[in-house]
């Protein structure tokens, strides 16, 4: 036997057991730790992490993640994480996992230590959050007493501050490149064409001396005509559609004129008392947080999930040279998971376990080829929890719905409200229903908040007239429930969020009460000069939209009024042409 040749091989073998068996688990727990910080940017913990060779299989075992917006709460936290990798993926370095265990899932609970990271910035909130907490700031109270509408006689509005001027500057840039484009759509000269192209296959059939043939070729020219006509009748409705969503933004023009009057009272201390204005002062804040946490999450996720319709999954660029991988049998996303059973608690005014499972989470989607799909539910007395997704990113546009319904909820701790201004606690039973929807960019979303047999707790500490202070609380006395309701809409880049509560009825009817007349007089006085120095741009808008919209219905009627003509008169044509019982033509209707 020869020692010096089986002696360091032995060594280099044991060596290597001695790293993977002590060391390697360390290493990598460290790695977690520090991905974790990086992409969270605040602490992470884990308390073990173990692996095995055979088969190869990862355990992690007590995980949080701190929030980064909050110091002594973490963003998520889990007690075991435990699967097993699919050995032939490994062998091109490809991590499949058939099924995996989530155990102990928790979001937002509190921690011990501070979650903050040295020398990391925190991020300042997004355009979309100060948006809505700055229309809260805005409604002020203070003076309410003191309400003159003459305090308006000498204040100037200047047209370049407006919100609503900027939108309307916008709109008409984007309806000038807009209306282009469906001019040229409902230009229907390409139908012209086909039906030049039918006429003349209809003239050729006619000569045709083989009956057999020209009854084949009338078939034709009716399947052909069916076409046209529903292709067409496709086109029109298309135009008529971007046309009324072309209307419908005049809304939001309409909405950034209101939020300009009450900038306009909130810049000279007078409040701003419209139903739209309390419900955003009322319930934006509270609202805007979760939705601007849900969208977080969005982001993080679609990070992980390209979208290119072009992904490189055949060829990949070298330091020298090219490799090129060819397209196999059987191909694997670079990290998938096909079935993820998860379970946890959800923490909504009282503990909730929850269990459920997901399916196919992979970062790769468009190799996988089928959708994320989840289903979670819970029940615990009255109180149910049902949540369920579907994400599908296989196709060149993201696809995505999820659906959220919470019955029976203790509500203890739910504020409305700023500091700044108003707040109300508001203690009861609550159910949640909410629905939301992604479609390449844009983004759709309704939800809907009650909260039945409630009790409410007002406070408005920066109020010092007591008349006011007494009508703020007064108005709270005969309610026994709440509602919140928020819209979202626009892009995932661009969101667009507007929200109501019932409470903004029954706050504006006690201050009105409370104020008086000279409240609604310069309330008015505030939308006059606001108005004033929108009107030229908003003519200016109107004139391009009607007149526009005027010129693309004319070409619509025309289109219709032409196409409408040849496909009667043809079909007539056919149908004398051809003998009962020999072909049945397609219907059509235009």
């Amino acid at each position: 036997m020869r020692w010096s040749y089986i002696a360091p091989r032995l060594a280099l073998l044991v060596l290597v057991w001695a790293f993977f068996f002590f060391a390697f688990d360390h290493l990598l727990k460290w790695g977690m730790i520090k991905g974790l910080e990086k992409g969270a940017k605040a602490r992470a913990e884990i308390a073990s992490v173990r692996t095995t060779v055979l088969p190869p299989s990862l355990s992690i075992k007590g995980l949080t993640v701190g929030d980064a917006a909050s110091e002594f709460s973490n963003l998520c936290e889990f007690s075991s994480l435990e699967f097993r990798l699919e050995g032939r993926p490994l062998l091109e370095k490809k991590f499949v996992i058939d099924r995996a265990a989530l155990a102990g899932l928790k979001f937002g609970t509190p921690r011990k230590t501070s979650a903050r990271l040295p020398l990391v910035k925190e991020e300042p909130p997004s355009e979309f959050a100060r948006e809505v907490q700055d229309a809260s700031k805005n409604f002020a109270l203070d003076r309410a007493a003191d309400v003159k509408s003459d305090a308006l006689d000498a204040y100037k509005v200047e047209p370049d501050s407006l919100e609503s001027v900027k939108l309307a500057k916008e709109l008409e840039r984007k309806y000038e490149e807009d209306y282009k484009k469906l001019f040229e759509q409902a230009d229907f000269a390409c139908y012209q064409a086909r039906m030049d192209a039918l006429k003349a296959d209809y003239e050729k059939a006619k000569g045709e001396s083989n009956l057999p043939k020209q009854a084949k070729a009338y078939a034709a020219a009716g399947k052909e005509l069916k076409k046209l006509t529903t292709d067409f009748k496709a086109d029109k409705e298309a135009v008529e559609k971007a046309l009324a969503e072309a209307r419908s933004a005049m809304k939001a023009l309409e909405d950034a004129r209101r939020k300009d009057t009450a900038g306009v009272l909130a810049r000279l201390k007078l409040p701003s008392l419209d139903k739209a204005s309390l419900a955003r002062m009322l319930a934006g804040p509270a609202i805007a947080a979760k939705t601007e946490k849900a969208m977080k999450w969005l982001a993080i996720a679609r990070r992980y999930m390209p979208q290119s319709a072009t992904a490189k999954t055949l060829a990949r660029e070298a330091g020298r040279g090219r490799v090129i991988e060819f397209q196999k049998e059987r191909a694997w996303p670079a990290f998938l998971i096909r079935e993820l059973e998860v379970s946890g608690e959800l923490d909504l005014g009282e503990p909730l376990d929850y269990s459920g499972r997901i399916e196919g989470i992979t970062t790769q989607p468009k190799i996988y080829g089928k959708p994320l799909v989840a289903d979670i539910k819970g029940a615990k007395g009255a109180r149910t929890l049902q949540a369920s997704a579907l994400v599908d990113a296989t196709g060149d546009a993201l696809a995505a719905r999820a659906l959220l319904t919470y019955t029976g909820m203790a509500v203890k701790d739910l504020r409305l409200g700023s500091e700044n201004s108003v707040t109300v606690d508001i203690r009861g039973a609550g159910n949640f229903d909410g629905r939301a929807a992604v479609q390449g960019e844009n983004l759709s979303g309704k939800a809907v908040f009650t909260v039945a047999g409630a009790s409410f707790s007002p406070k408005a500490d920066s109020v010092k007239t007591p008349q006011v202070k007494s009508a703020l609380l007064g108005a709270f006395d005969s309610l026994k429930s709440a509602s919140l309701w928020a819209d979202v809409g626009g892009t995932l880049k661009a969101p667009k969020f507007s929200v109501d509560t019932d409470l903004a009825g029954a706050l504006s009817a006690g201050f009105s009460k409370a104020l008086g007349a000279e409240l609604k007089k310069a309330q008015d006085e505030a939308a006059k000069k606001v108005d004033a120095a929108l009107e030229p741009y908003k003519a200016k808008l109107d004139k391009l939209t009607s007149s526009n919209e005027a010129k693309i219905r004319e070409k619509l009627g025309m289109g219709e009024k032409s196409v409408g003509g040849f496909a009667g008169d043809l079909e007539q044509k056919l149908k004398q042409s051809l003998s009962p019982g020999k072909v049945k033509l397609p219907k059509f209707k235009l």
